[in-house]
């Protein structure tokens, strides 16, 4: 049962923080505006956006990898020392 609870909690997470960075993109990402006179700016301004939302998108699954992974050490952990 208990470890039931911890893959919810787990799957709630990570949809919590997808949820939130999906918010932090929206708000965030496409609030920046270096400029649309030029084709220059327009270019710079879609890089911006794209790479602080690549940003944002790996800080997310780096933050679900290390969840896992702690998950994942503290089973076989408990595994070994109940066998």
């Amino acid at each position: 049962m208990k470890s039931i609870i911890a893959l919810a909690a787990i799957e709630v997470f990570v949809w919590v923080a997808l949820l939130g960075v999906t918010y932090v993109i929206a708000k965030g990402a496409f609030a920046i505006n270096l400029g649309t006179t030029t084709l220059t700016e327009r270019i710079a301004t879609q890089a911006a956006r794209v790479s602080a939302s690549a940003v944002l998108v790996l800080v997310w699954l780096f933050a679900w990898k290390r969840v896992a992974d702690y998950y994942l050490s503290r089973m076989l952990s408990r595994q070994q020392s109940t066998a």
